[in-house]
């Protein structure tokens, strides 16, 4: 189960080395598979008012001339995209070359795109891409392995042209996904600082060794930009900062909406079954089917609570588990959340199997909180919005960071 995984603006795709029997795929029956996942598991029954019958005839007799796995990825590509929703995406085979970009991430500022990070292993690196250079055009992507023309302007303002290797370079994500420290600004007064890039299985235990090493700081800054998702483990983190165990966030499978026949109410949120501790995506799959597709994740009552100011950083690429998260805290504590809009693509899903090797990401789950709101793919917006500039990424300064400390710090 993924509340997760989101597309980031990054010129960095995922690719495997290239396959050599697309000749031998049958991709009209492919097609049809494809279709059929969707139409059977998606989880919203009405598809989002996409006609999802008429989609299929539409696009089924472009399907008999595609040839090639590259056609068909893009086939599917915009047939999936005609339902207005995250987490629906196509997965080659591992055996088949899919396009790949270059190892950095960009920023756009205005209407311009600047490096915003460079991976450390990475060819870019090592070619002397760096934050703050801007692209003068944009990267073509292309095969795996492949070399890259980058032309980009620098912080002093001379250009360059690179040549650069085509990776993939940020997933999989870092491992493991939490990571915590403190800094001692006086005699009596620490601030704490996590940072979170997934919320994956195993990270309950590290969210308590963290809160453990951090209980005493007088203020704590949570740091969810780049976090992709994940799944309910973040609920635990929630627990140390909400009012105690209650219903957080609320599952419903196609199955429940489908047999419900008519839009979800209050009522019926308030009746899911509740489900505690389900901290893996294992467990949130279970709770869920073992409730006929309905089921209320709930926090827990924690021995001790966290009750000093809290500052959440969030931006574009804060997404999924990770907005479910935002959410609660911007709504159920005190707690100030600062940086920018998060990604808007909060929904749980799942991978099927639709044959040949190829695979769809689907969401099997939509997400309703407890006051009975629709969440799903719902932006949050921060309290405090802070704006970067090219100066910030030159000379490596984090307004989101400074703000928050700043307001940490204030009498």
């Amino acid at each position: 189960m993924r509340i997760g995984l989101v597309a980031a603006a990054t010129l960095a795709l995922i690719a495997a080395p290239a396959r050599a029997d697309q000749s031998a795929t049958d991709y009209r029956r492919l097609y049809n598979s494809l279709w059929s996942a969707v139409n059977e598991q998606f989880y919203d029954p009405h598809f989002h008012g996409t006609d999802w019958a008429a989609v299929g005839a539409r696009y089924r007799p472009r399907a008999a001339s595609v040839r090639n796995d590259d056609d068909f990825t893009a086939l599917a590509r915009e047939m999936l995209a005609e339902i207005r929703s995250s987490h629906l995406s196509i997965q080659r085979p591992a055996t088949s070359a899919g396009n790949a970009g270059i190892g950095a991430r960009t920023e756009r500022i205005g209407d311009t795109a600047f490096v915003a990070e460079v991976a450390p292993l990475s060819d870019a690196w090592r070619q002397g891409l760096r934050p703050g250079d801007r692209l003068v055009a944009p990267v073509a992507p292309g095969l795996l392995g492949t070399q890259a023309p980058v032309e980009v302007e620098g912080c002093d303002g001379a250009r360059r042209q690179l040549s650069v290797r085509r990776e993939s370079a940020f997933w999989p994500p870092e491992h493991p996904g939490l990571s915590w420290r403190q800094i001692r600004t006086g005699q009596d007064r620490r601030i704490g600082y996590i940072r979170i890039t997934r919320f994956d299985d195993g990270a309950a235990e590290l969210i308590d060794r963290a809160m453990d090493a951090l209980g005493e700081t007088n203020a704590l800054v949570i740091d969810l930009r780049g976090n992709s998702g994940g799944n309910a483990s973040a609920l635990r983190l929630a627990s140390y900062f909400g009012p105690g165990a209650e219903s957080a966030m609320v599952l419903l499978a196609r199955s429940y909406l489908a047999a419900l026949g008519r839009p979800v109410t209050i009522a019926d949120i308030a009746a899911a079954p509740r489900v505690d501790r389900a901290y893996t995506d294992a467990a949130v799959f279970a709770g869920v089917s073992a409730n006929n597709g309905g089921a209320a994740l709930w926090t827990e009552t924690v021995a001790r609570r966290y009750d000093r100011p809290v500052f959440l950083l969030i931006g574009p690429e804060t997404a999924s588990a990770a907005e479910g998260f935002a959410w609660y805290m911007r709504l159920r504590t005190d707690a100030r959340l600062v940086g920018r809009t998060s990604a808007g693509e909060l929904l749980s899903s799942d991978r099927v199997d639709i044959g040949q090797g190829w695979r769809v990401t689907l969401p099997a789950h939509g997400l309703w909180g407890p006051d009975g709101r629709d969440y799903g793919d719902q932006p949050v917006p921060p309290h405090v919005t802070v704006n970067w500039t090219r100066d910030d990424l030159c000379t490596g300064r984090d307004p989101d960071l400074a703000e928050a400390l700043r307001l940490a710090e204030a009498p």
